[in-house]
C-alpha cells in the first residue's frame, strides 16, 4: 500500500475520511472489515465503507468528541491479510470555566476576580480567559481583559455603579460557554481601609562588575488604594546606612543599579509606596559584584566604508557580540594613510552610534579604519578594513548639497586636525650619560610617540 496518514485531528461537527490507497490496482477487490476501539463497526448514514480495485476508505460524518479513539481497517484475501491504524481526535470549544468565583475589592475601584478551570478543556489547551463586564441598568457585555491565568484584577470600576461578570475559556478551537457570576458587584459598596501597601518579591536578575540589575512583583496588598511607585535602596556591605537610588512608577517591574564600586558587596531592597507611606521594603541577600569582568569582543564586521564626497566618507560597523561582563560605553574610530606608519585616533563616540563620517581626507588617498569597542575595562581589539580605502569623488557628487544632506543625520569626526591637536609633553630631564629610559603607567591598547631632544636646556632658553 502508498503512504497513508494514520493519526488525523479535526474539530467537532467536521467530516473525515480514513483513506488506504494500494499501492498498485488490484486484480480484483480484498474483503474489507472496519473497526472501532477493536469492536465491529456497522455502516450507516453516519459512517460509511467503501472499497475499490484502487483503495479502502470509510467516511465518518459530522464527528462528536465521544469518537475519538482507534478506527482499524482489515483487508484480506485468499493469501494474505493486512490490518492499518488511524487515531482519531476531535477536538471541540472547552467547557465554560467553573466557580465558586472568588471576590476580593482591593481598592475602590479595583476588584480581584478568580475562578476554577473547565472540567474539559475540548482536547486543545486552553490558550486565554475571556474576562466580560455588564453594568446592571445595560443589556450589552463588554470585555474587560484576558489571561491565561485564572486570577485577574478589574481596575476602574465607577462609583456607585453595579456590575455583573461572566468569564469564557478559550482554546484552538473556538470559546466556550460564558460562566457567569451570580453575585452583583458595587464599587461605592466595598469598605476598603486605607493603610500602608504590602512588600513586594524581589529577585537579583542581573550581576556585572558595576552594575545589579533588580526584578520584582508589585505586592498583593496595596493597602485599599492604588501604588504611586516603588523606592529602591542600596547598601554597601561595610555601612549600615542605607542610600536612596530612585522612585520608579508603579508600572515599573525592574531597574538596573548602575556606577557601583567595583569588586565591593551590596544588599538592595525595595518598598512600595502609596498615598499612605511606604511599606515594608524587601531585602536582597548580598550582592558580591563580579570581578571577571574583561574587556569586549571586537565590533563586528562587517565594517562598512562608503564615500560621501571628495574629502569624506561614512563607516559603518555592529555591536559586539559580548560586553566582557560591564555596559559598554562606547567606541573609538583610529585612521591610518595607507602612505604611513603611524594610526591617528580621530574621535570617539557613545554606545548607541555606530555609524560616523569621517572628514578631512584627502582625496585620491587610501585610508584604512580601525574601531574599538570600550567597556569599564578598556578597549577590544579593533575591527579592520584588510584592503585600503581610497578616498574618491562619487559620480553624483553635488558639492553644495553634500553637507546639507548629511547634516544632523550622522556624527562626524574631523580626520586633518589629528596630528596638530596632539600636543607634546615633557616627560622627564636626564643626565646626558643616560641612554635608556622606561615610561610607566601607560594606557593599555593606546598609542604613543616619543622624542628626544639633545642639549634641549640651551634649546629651549
Amino acid at each position: 500500500m502508498s503512504e497513508i496518514k494514520t493519526e488525523v485531528t479535526i474539530k467537532k461537527g467536521e467530516e473525515v475520511t480514513f483513506t488506504l490507497p494500494f499501492a498498485k490496482t488490484m486484480a480484483k477487490k480484498p474483503n474489507m472489515e472496519w473497526f472501532y476501539n477493536d469492536k465491529t463497526i456497522k455502516t450507516s448514514e453516519k459512517m460509511m465503507s467503501s472499497i475499490t480495485k484502487l483503495s479502502a476508505s470509510m467516511t465518518l460524518r459530522q464527528v462528536e468528541t465521544v469518537e475519538s479513539g482507534t478506527y482499524t481497517c482489515k483487508l484480506s484475501n485468499s493469501v494474505s491479510m493486512i490490518s492499518v491504524d488511524f487515531i482519531l481526535t476531535v477536538r471541540d470549544k472547552p467547557s465554560p470555566p467553573r466557580g465558586p468565583a472568588g471576590v476580593e475589592w482591593k481598592t475602590q475601584d479595583t476588584l480581584q476576580l478568580s475562578w476554577l478551570i473547565p472540567d474539559s478543556d475540548g482536547g486543545a489547551r486552553v490558550e486565554e480567559y475571556i474576562v466580560e463586564r455588564k453594568e446592571v441598568d445595560k443589556k450589552s457585555w463588554r470585555q474587560v481583559v484576558t489571561s491565561s491565568q485564572t486570577t485577574i484584577e478589574i481596575r476602574g470600576l465607577k462609583k456607585d455603579s453595579s456590575y455583573n461578570f461572566r468569564v469564557i475559556a478559550r482554546n484552538s478551537v473556538g470559546n466556550s460557554e460564558p460562566f457567569l457570576i451570580d453575585e452583583t458587584f458595587t464599587a461605592a459598596k466595598a469598605d476598603i481601609p486605607k493603610s500602608l501597601p504590602g512588600m513586594p518579591s524581589v529577585a537579583v536578575k542581573d550581576v556585572t562588575s558595576r552594575s545589579v540589575t533588580l526584578t520584582w512583583t508589585p505586592p498583593s496588598d496595596t493597602g485599599g488604594v492604588h501604588l504611586l511607585g516603588y523606592i529602591i535602596e542600596k547598601r554597601i556591605s561595610s555601612s549600615e546606612s542605607w542610600e536612596r537610588v530612585e522612585t520608579v512608577e508603579s508600572s515599573c517591574r525592574i531597574f538596573t543599579v548602575e556606577n557601583l564600586k567595583e569588586k565591593s558587596e551590596y544588599y538592595f531592597r525595595v518598598s512600595a509606596e502609596n498615598e499612605v507611606g511606604s511599606g515594608e521594603a524587601h531585602m536582597t541577600e548580598k550582592v558580591s559584584l563580579k570581578t571577571h569582568a574583561q574587556v569586549p569582543s571586537p565590533p563586528t564586521a562587517p565594517l562598512e566604508i562608503h564615500p560621501v564626497g571628495p574629502h569624506a566618507l561614512t563607516v559603518e560597523w555592529g555591536a559586539p557580540e559580548s560586553d566582557g561582563g560591564a555596559p559598554l560605553e562606547g567606541y573609538k574610530i583610529a585612521v591610518r594613510d595607507a602612505r604611513r606608519q603611524m594610526w591617528m585616533e580621530v574621535g570617539r563616540v557613545t554606545a548607541d552610534v555606530q555609524r560616523l563620517k569621517v572628514q578631512d581626507l584627502s582625496e585620491g588617498h587610501e585610508y584604512f579604519v580601525r574601531i574599538f569597542a570600550k567597556n569599564e575595562v578598556g578597549f577590544s581589539d579593533p575591527l579592520e578594513n584588510e584592503e585600503p580605502f581610497k578616498v574618491v569623488r562619487p559620480p553624483d557628487y553635488i558639492e553644495e548639497n553634500d553637507e546639507e544632506k548629511l547634516r544632523g543625520e550622522t556624527p562626524s569626526l574631523s580626520f586633518s586636525n589629528t596630528e596638530t591637536l596632539s600636543s607634546w609633553m615633557r616627560e622627564s630631564n636626564m643626565d646626558a650619560d643616560i641612554q635608556c629610559y622606561t615610561k610607566s603607567s601607560v594606557l593599555r591598547r593606546d598609542e604613543y610617540f616619543f622624542r628626544l631632544w639633545y642639549y634641549a636646556s640651551k634649546l629651549f632658553k
